[in-house]
């Protein structure tokens, strides 16, 4: 006891220090900070008697710490390279298995509909069904939000299969607000009814499910499509690499070779019919891209200046383009290097 009364005062100071440098090396903090990533060889998709290609297309990553510690986000403060983003009160409830679970449902929507717009843009066959409305996210503090889990998909409205989104929105919107309903979700392989209503929301009469946090279940018939599919990689995270994706697979079912020699990468979601979309972190692509001896970078429309404005801090000569469509990235390849 006494060898303890003369130091419980260190006791108490090491044990404090102890713990207030834990909290600045572990603690996690409501942020998601993205750092420069680089481009990797674009392979999603293998095709049957895909025809060979002398460049390479290439998706663009960033690179994502989620839920830093103090002493990550004050390093990344200090660098004028690195973008810092306050998660929003829904993705702060999610466990990191959770988001990555979210963002790997994003990555299969972007690989379905960059399978979709490359065959349609070729003009080949490609057969598949709709199953029904795969739910990634809900609108947070809404009826879906409460009731529908991640990763569910949404077959049936009372009685009225769904196929798709445009099916689920013709069904609901006869549905009157506060009128109560069942919707049929297959989650996992077990069909699950619930009972669910829309609800007032912002001047509006809602349940929370909106497009951009859907995609449709497809099942893709590998052999009656032609050329015919030997198999479709889902594995990453997010949907940014949907252009990319498209171009990629577009490229391996027509016979001109349309990289002519480049290393092309570039961002951008993409849907069915071939529109591209907004991404995050335009600029932490653009010093990936520089840094990996990129030829040219595709970039959706909106992101074009902030892509400039990242190129000149690299003093780099990649070429930026700016597209809407895939047909866009087609021709600017076909008649700037065909």
């Amino acid at each position: 006891m006494d060898w303890f009364r003369k130091r419980y005062k260190w006791l108490i100071f090491y044990s404090v220090t102890y713990i207030l440098l834990m909290l600045f090396f572990v603690f996690p903090l409501q942020y998601e900070l993205l750092l420069p990533g680089g481009v990797q060889y674009s392979n999603v998709v293998s095709i049957d008697n895909a025809y060979e290609t002398n460049g390479s297309f290439n998706s663009s990553y960033v690179s994502v710490v989620t839920r830093p510690s103090p002493f990550q986000f004050l390093l990344t403060k200090l660098n004028s390279r690195v973008d810092v983003i306050e998660l929003s009160e829904s993705a702060s409830d999610l466990s990191l298995k959770e988001m990555n679970y979210k963002s790997n449902l994003y990555k299969i929507s972007s690989v379905n509909a960059a399978l979709i717009a490359a065959y349609n843009q070729a003009n080949k066959n490609l057969v598949y069904q709709e199953n029904g409305v795969v739910i990634i996210d809900r609108i947070y503090e809404t009826p879906a939000y409460d009731k529908i889990n991640i990763g569910d998909i949404i077959v049936k409205i009372n009685n009225q299969e769904i196929k798709n989104y445009h099916d689920l929105t013709i069904v609901l919107e006869k549905i009157t607000c506060q009128e109560l309903f069942t919707m049929t979700v297959k989650r996992n392989t077990e069909l699950i009814k619930l009972t669910i209503s829309k609800q007032p929301y912002e001047n509006t009469c809602i349940i929370g499910i909106h497009q951009s946090y859907t995609f449709t279940d497809y099942k893709f018939d590998y052999h009656k499509s032609e050329p015919k599919i030997k198999k479709i990689n889902y594995a990453g995270f997010g949907p940014s690499a949907g252009l990319i994706q498209a171009l990629s697979i577009y490229n391996m079912v027509t016979p001109s070779d349309i990289t002519y020699g480049l290393k092309i990468a570039g961002t951008g979601t993409i849907d069915e019919a071939g529109n591209v979309g907004p991404i995050g972190g335009i600029k932490q692509k653009i010093f990936g891209a520089c840094k990996d001896q990129v030829d040219i970078f595709f970039t959706p429309k909106e992101h074009y200046e902030a892509a400039i404005s990242a190129r000149e801090i690299m003093k780099s000569d990649l070429i930026i383009v700016s597209v809407n469509t895939l047909s866009d990235a087609i021709n600017y390849l076909r008649e700037n290097y065909g």
